[in-house]
This record gives C-alpha cells, structure tokens and sequence, in this order.
C-alpha cells in the first residue's frame, strides 16, 4: 500500500485551516460572525468598518458586554465558548452564536485583533493573533464594548482569494447582509463605512425607522404589519412592503427564527408562495417575517453556517406564516396606489461625498423618487378595507370609472374584478362544503350541493397521462361543483358545473379548463383550477354593461379580502386620490 494513502491523523494547522473554510467564505461571512457576537453581547449600536470590500480591512465595534481580560486568549481558540458548557445546552440554544469557531476560523485566515473592556473603567485589553500563530498584547483606551479588526483576510490561501469578487461585489454583499440584521434587530444602531464613506445607516429605534432610513419614507409608509400566535405558543410577525414596492430579486425577502436569519426551504417557499399570486411574476416584495418559539422546539446545529434550522411542526408554521403575509398583502387596501407613481423597490443610496463644512451626516434628505414621481404624505396608500365606490360610467368597455365616498377616482378593471369576486367564491364554497359535510362528495348525487347539473352531459377526451393525473383529483374537483367521472379509457363525463350567479361558461370553455387542469401539478394545483374557472366564467373587457350592473359588480367587488389584484397577480383598481387631482391640476 502506498504510504501517502495511509489513514493519519491531520496536523492542526490543516484541521483548523479545513474548519475554517466551513465558516468563513469571504468577508461578507466574518461581517455576519462578528455582528451576531456583537447582538449575543447586548450591543445597542455596531459600526462595521470596510476597506476594499473587506478583503483589506473589516473593523466591527460595539458597545455590548465586552470580554474579560483572562478570557481574550481563549476567545481565539478552536471551540471555546461563553454560551454552551454542556450538551444539554446544544437543545435551549438562545444565541445566535454557540459553536466557539467564529474567532478561530477568522484568525486561521487572516490577522486578528481584539480589542475589548468589559467594564468602565476606560480601559481595553488587546490581543493580536497573525495567521501565523503568533500572538501579542497590549491595552488601550476604550469605553465598554469591543472592537475587532481583521486585516490581509486569505492573503495567505491565494487560491480562494481568486475566487472572491471584485471589492464592489464583496461591499453588495456586506451591504446586504447589514441590511437584513437592521430589519432583524431595529432596535440596534448599525453603520457601514467603506473607505472612509458612509454607506448605510439606521438610528435603532423601530422598523419604520429603519426601512425609511434603508429604503426611504414612501417604502415605510407602505409597510403592512402581520401577526399571529399558534396554538403551542410560537409566535409569527412582521410587515411586508404594499404591493407598489417590489423588486426583480429576492434579496430583501428575510425569514428569521428566533432573531437568526434562515434558509429553512420549507418556511422560504411558504412565505414566497404567500405573494406569488399577489404580485407581477418575478416581482418580491421588501419583507421581514419573524418565527418566535421556545428553543427546545429548534434544531440550530444542522451546519457551520448556522442558516440551516430544523423545527418542530415545521409544516404548521409554514402554513400560519403563508395565511399571515397573505392576509396582511391581500387584504389591504394600502396596494391600491395613484397610478402616476411607478415605485420601485431599492436601498436608499448615501451620498459617498459630504462637504468638510457640515458636521454630521443627515440621511434622506431628499423624499426618495420613484418613477420619476416624490410621493408626498398626502398620497399615502389607503389603509383599510376598499371603500364602498359609486359607477359614474363605463370606458372602452372594459373600465369602470367609479367615486369613492371621500371624492377619490378609481378605475376598476370589470373583467379581473368580476375574476376576483368569482375565484373567492369558489373557495368559499369549497371551504363550507368541506366543513358542513367532513368529507369530498364522491357521488353525482352530492353534487349538487357545489355545483348546477348540467342538462346533458358533457364529454370530455384526455390524453392518457391526462387522465392518469385527472382520477385521484376527481374528488377535488367535485367540492368546486366540477363534477366528473370516468367513461372509459381517457374520457370523462361531465355532470355540473360551479354554481357561480352572474357567470356564464361555455362547454367548450369548460372543456378546455379540464383538460388543462389535468396536466397541472405542484401544490398550489387547487388554486390554479379556481384561477382558470373563475377567469373562464368572469365578465369579458369590451362587454357593455349598464349602469344597474356596474353598481352590483362593485358591491361584489367592495366584499372581497384581495381587493388589488386578480388571481393571477396582475392589478385591478387605480386610484387618482383628491389631493393628487388637486396638485395635478393646480387647483
């Protein structure tokens, strides 16, 4: 046997090099170790200190707990730490750091300073780390807190430093990074300076105050709050961005458990499925979904990482989350906005220059412009339910032009409102069905209680792996009031249809709906039948409709939870607010 491939034990250096490479990946991930050490110390405000991305120089200082002098040597050692002492203790995990790699990994990779005080006596202690190993110590004048520096990250693995970004990708994302603590925790002052400039700022009061200071005012003033509590106590909060804000990118979507942001998949596609039918396709909202619960209900120890988490009832939570972003985006009138406005969704960008006479930096000083277009105070989406509206004529046939009771325009589109009257009514059939009886009807004569009988069957062919993926939905199918059986082979019979008033379908367009349904797969299958009925079955654009009529769609209209957008994400209502109309026109 060759001797190299022998089984050996590795030296320390490599073990500590490979552990490293586990936990720090670029500088975006010492930013995040060193911020969730400082969070674990009670900091109220951090400064996070940048030169060329990082790559040079990263500098975070806080004003937590500090370390104890006997302490800082050890702080530097592989698995030590101040928040675990004993296996039990991996289960009630309340910090966001446990597992004592943090420091040493950073000082495997780069030079490491630590300089910290612990009380008030103005006092710090000073311990310097190389990647080399060697060590040294000092002390120096500093309030309570700690700061720690790292220089020359990777420049001894030049392999993985030519992995890296350039330094203005590095800085994306440490901006990022900073950016998701501050919605986290809004309760904490964070600054970001790259070469010498700043960058981002929050003042650590609120969440309004700190995505006005992110994003701008006209983005806090659309925020929507949500919230909730399961049964087994955990808890569920948050806002999310109205409608009007919104970007291509997922970046500023944020689940967290316990304080700690994640990539638990379950929760993640839960909270992207709450706004997928609510917003344009490829469009995210800015939102900040919190998940609290007892620790003993959480599994942090999946990955070095620590973005990874397991927990109980994980499948409840993601659906109490999905209802809770849904209702808080769906329901609100606030994603009605004036149409003039064309926001987008983007971090409020700091000036990198400030003239040498100003003492001081003041943020936002300018009302954040979107499209062209500063929303004032008075232009604030509505909050609340969509207010009763009165039909004051029909354009094109296909717009409803309406007055609300305060003197607001609205434009409503009859054909996606009618579509959004007729898909909540669906469900809301299938929901009382399910609930009076306990059970999918599976006979022809049940039926009838969801749907109308046709008075000659319908005949419908598939494809046979149509038909395959048609039959165990068949019963589905039923508590919407689409009723069908087999017939033989691939061909199904159709006995009724959803009972829908003021809906009219056409058995060729009935048939068609089946037959694409047939081949839909994925979770969200039943929505996607309603969406189709009730588009199929909804009042079509350039349809006359008089004045009696108009007044009904509307009152069906004013009923509705999603009152901004049509099933398929795509908007119903344009609003011309009174003070708009006023500054439009000068009056």
């Amino acid at each position: 046997m060759n001797e190299y491939n022998r089984i050996t034990t590795l030296p320390r250096a490599v073990v500590e090099r490979i552990a490293a490479g586990e936990v720090i990946e670029r500088p975006a991930s010492v930013v995040r170790e060193l911020i969730e050490n400082a969070l674990d110390a009670h900091a109220s405000t951090i400064r996070v200190e940048l030169r060329a991305g990082g790559l040079r120089l990263i500098r975070v200082h806080d004003n937590g707990d500090g370390i104890a002098p006997d302490d800082l040597p050890l702080a530097c050692l592989p698995h030590t730490t101040s928040k675990v002492h004993e296996l039990a203790d991996l289960e009630r995990i309340r910090t966001l750091g446990f597992r004592g790699e943090a420091l040493a990994s950073i000082a495997a990779v780069a030079n490491l300073e630590i300089a910290s005080a612990h009380d008030s006596s103005g006092v710090a202690q000073v311990h310097m780390r190389r990647a080399d190993g060697t060590t040294q110590t000092a002390t120096q004048a500093r309030s309570r807190g700690t700061t720690v520096t790292v220089r020359a990250l990777f420049q001894s693995m030049p392999a993985r430093l030519a992995l890296l970004g350039a330094p203005r990708n590095e800085l994306a994302r440490c901006q990022a990074l900073l950016r998701g603590y501050a919605l986290a925790y809004p309760g904490v002052a964070f600054t970001l300076i790259h070469d010498g400039q700043l960058t981002l700022h929050t003042p650590g009061t609120n969440i309004t105050d700190a995505v006005s200071s992110l994003y701008g005012a006209d983005v806090a003033r659309a925020l929507l709050p949500f919230e909730t509590t399961l049964a087994d106590g955990t808890k569920i909060s948050g806002v999310v961005s109205a409608r009007g804000f919104h970007q291509a990118g997922r970046e500023d979507v944020w689940v967290l458990v316990n304080g700690r942001a994640v990539a638990n998949r379950t929760l993640t596609a839960a909270v992207e499925s709450s706004y997928r039918s609510l917003l344009p396709k490829g469009r995210h909202p800015l939102l900040v979904a919190s998940v609290t619960l007892p620790p003993e209900r959480l599994d942090v120890n999946i990955h070095p990482a620590k973005t990874d988490v397991l927990l109980r009832d994980e499948a409840g939570v993601a659906a109490a989350l999905r209802t809770a972003v849904h209702d808080a985006l769906g329901t609100s009138a606030a994603s009605i906005v004036t149409p003039a406005l064309q926001p987008a969704l983007r971090p409020v960008q700091i000036p990198l220059s400030v003239p040498r006479k100003r003492r001081g930096l003041r943020l936002n000083e300018k009302p954040a412009r979107y499209g062209g277009h500063a929303i004032e105070p008075e232009d604030a989406p509505i909050v609340g339910p969509l207010p009763a509206l009165e039909p004051l004529a029909q354009f094109d046939d296909a717009l409803i032009l309406a007055r609300s009771t305060v003197g607001d325009l609205f434009l409503v589109d009859q054909h996606r409102a009618h579509e959004r009257v007729l898909y909540e009514r669906l469900l809301k059939q299938r929901a009382a069905l399910l609930e009076e009886d306990g059970m999918l009807p599976l006979d022809a004569d049940e039926v009838h209680s969801a749907g109308q009988l046709l008075l000659e069957p319908l005949l419908v062919e598939l494809t046979a792996a149509q038909a395959a993926l048609l039959v165990p939905r068949l019963t589905e199918l039923s508590a919407l009031g689409l009723a069908c059986q087999p017939f033989g082979g691939s061909v199904f019979l159709v006995r009724s249809v959803p009972y829908l008033p003021g809906a009219a379908q056409a058995p060729a367009d009935l048939a068609r709906t089946l037959t694409e349904t047939a081949a839909w797969e994925g979770e969200d299958w039943m929505a996607r039948v309603s969406t189709a009925l009730a588009c199929r079955s909804a009042i079509r654009r350039g349809q006359p409709l008089a004045a009696s009529e108009q007044r009904s769609l509307l009152a069906d209209f004013q009923q509705v939870t999603t009152p901004a957008v049509c099933p398929h994400g795509s908007p119903i209502v344009l609003r011309y607010g009174r003070n708009y109309l006023t500054r439009l026109f000068e009056w």
